[in-house]
């Protein structure tokens, strides 16, 4: 039996992240990488993949260690993919984490930024609860009705 990857995303974990974490090939894009950082928080025990995938420059990656980041330290329960975003070398994914912490179900909202050095995707920085993107008058509504966002929630 196989069981489905912590990310959430259809998958089972040995065809989607475990292939990250177990170094067979580098995370493709900064939304791979994004899920798989999820996942190894989730699993626990994967400490040393979250230090490999901090960019080197990272102040925090300078911080902290294997054994602190194996460690769980709350239940993650589910993952949104909100929006990612790629160019070039930089890329941004904001998501949502659901997580229990003391029997309390929380969720963690951040926009993660990512920097792509020698072909692999590095993570860099997050901005937990970030300021919503302006909209367009003609862009779609980010409710998902469908309707241009001046004739939805911008009206």
């Amino acid at each position: 039996m196989t069981t489905s990857c912590p990310c959430q995303s259809g998958l089972p974990y040995n065809r989607c992240c475990q292939i990250f974490h177990d170094r067979v090939r580098p995370a493709p894009t900064c939304e791979a990488l994004m899920r798989s950082r999820y996942s190894a928080f989730a699993l626990g025990g994967l400490g040393a993949y979250l230090l490999e995938t901090w960019a080197p420059q990272s102040l925090e990656r300078k911080t902290l260690d294997a054994d602190t980041l194996s460690r769980p330290e709350v239940a993650w329960t589910g993952l949104e993919v909100l929006s990612h975003t790629e160019k070039r070398r930089r890329g941004e994914v904001e998501f949502k984490a659901h997580f229990l912490a003391e029997g309390v179900e929380q969720v963690m909202h951040e926009r993660s930024r990512f920097v792509r050095e020698d072909g692999l995707w590095y993570y860099l920085d997050g901005v937990q609860n970030p300021t919503p993107e302006p909209v367009s008058r003609n862009a779609p509504c980010p409710c998902g009705s469908g309707k241009k966002h001046k004739r939805c929630c911008g009206a």
